[in-house]
């Protein structure tokens, strides 16, 4: 960042707002000192981090760099007021407070950095599994959950009954035959991946389902056809699982994935901890007073 407006900067700063006087360029130990405000210093140095944004005219950069002077002025001020009218006592709390935060701030990002280096993030079936069958009533369903495929015809649709045959049986043949003519069909998913899906769900991206009963619809290896005004539909719902029952572990294996690597890092931080306690115990840098 260029400083070649400073001396026309804190000219018209000076002027614009009510801060204690100090000289343009103050010097102090050879370090420029750009405002202040009773004893607190606003120096050359604390500026190089703050960003004039591109592309602004020469009066523009100058409006926002005063503008920055400004509001650090205001909040040294503000916090000079705050503390003629704060008890010691409260100052205390809030310096405590202050340095709490500082030191969890440190570490957090100490902790953080040495966990991203050490984490281990493979996860095998097999650690989902144990997981699973360990905290398996951990994972109740609160709304049904249903494997299903399904196909819309038109209602002109002519083979209906060879189609519904294949749909039904789905055997490797019939399947390779319904994606043959797949084009032919209005909609489909056969569903090949097992993915869950919540009834209601279902439900809502298929409204004339309403017309069934809910214990139909939760029928495990039901076939269910029916057609509307504009379409003939075929539904195979090939696993059920009811609300109150533990949720199948392929619904949730995301979930446990994110629970496993958790507990990884509480783990490595655990891990971390011990282990500075105890070198700095060893160096004598860690000593207990009786």
């Amino acid at each position: 960042m260029s400083f070649r407006f400073f001396n026309y900067i804190l000219i018209v700063f000076i002027l614009g707002i009510t801060v204690a006087s100090c000289e343009l360029f103050e010097k102090n130990n050879n370090i420029k000192v750009i405002a202040k405000v009773h004893n607190t210093n606003l120096y050359e140095e604390d500026l190089k981090s703050f960003n004039i944004p591109k592309g602004l005219s020469e009066k523009d950069s100058i409006a926002v760099l005063i503008e920055h002077i400004n509001s650090w002025a205001t909040k040294q001020l503000i916090m000079h007021e705050a503390r003629k009218n704060m008890t010691d006592k409260k100052q205390r709390e809030y310096n405590t407070l202050v340095e709490e935060y500082k030191l969890d701030l440190f570490s957090n990002a100490y902790e953080n950095a040495y966990v991203e280096k050490n984490l281990n993030t493979t996860i095998n079936n097999s650690d989902i599994e144990l997981y699973y069958s360990k905290y398996k009533e951990s994972f109740l369903l609160q709304e049904d959950l249903v494997k299903v495929r399904f196909i819309e015809l038109s209602e002109k649709y002519k083979d209906k009954f060879a189609t519904k045959k294949a749909f039904s049986r789905f055997s490797n043949n019939d399947i390779n035959e319904l994606n043959k003519i797949k084009l032919s069909f209005i909609s489909s998913d056969f569903n090949f991946e097992g993915k869950w899906i919540l009834l209601d769900a279902l439900i809502d991206k298929t409204p004339s389902l309403n017309f069934f009963k809910r214990d139909k619809l939760l029928e495990k290896g039901k076939l269910l056809t029916y057609k509307d005004k504009k379409s003939y539909f075929l539904f195979k719902f090939m696993d059920v699982v009811k609300s109150g029952k533990p949720s199948p572990i392929g619904h949730v294996k995301d979930r446990i994935k994110q629970i496993i690597l958790n507990k990884r890092k509480i783990q490595l931080k655990k891990q971390l901890e011990q282990e500075i306690r105890k070198d700095a115990l060893q160096t004598k840098e860690y000593q207990i007073f009786e």
